[in-house]
C-alpha cells in the first residue's frame, strides 16, 4: 500500500512541476531541461522506493502464501 502511495506521490510531484511553468511548456524534455535536476530526482527517488515498496510488499505477500500453502500438504 505504502509503494502505491509513493508512486501517486511521485506523479503529483511530476504533475506540480508542469503547473509550475503554466502550462506553457509542451514537450516533456523541455520540463525536464528547464526544472534543476536536484529537483527532478527527488520525483524519481520517490517513485523508486515506491516501486522497491510494492515488489517487497508482494515478495512478502506470496512467501507468506507459499508458507502456508506447503503447511497444508506436508
Amino acid at each position: 500500500f505504502l509503494g502505491v502511495i509513493l508512486m501517486g506521490l511521485s506523479g503529483l510531484e511530476k504533475v506540480l512541476i508542469f503547473t509550475a511553468f503554466k502550462g506553457e511548456v509542451h514537450q516533456m524534455q523541455a520540463i525536464i531541461d528547464l526544472t534543476p535536476s536536484y529537483i527532478w530526482s527527488i520525483t524519481n527517488i520517490t517513485f523508486g522506493f515506491g516501486l522497491i515498496s510494492i515488489i517487497i510488499g508482494v515478495v512478502l505477500f506470496f512467501k507468506e502464501f507459499i508458507a502456508q500453502n506447503t503447511k497444508k500438504f506436508l
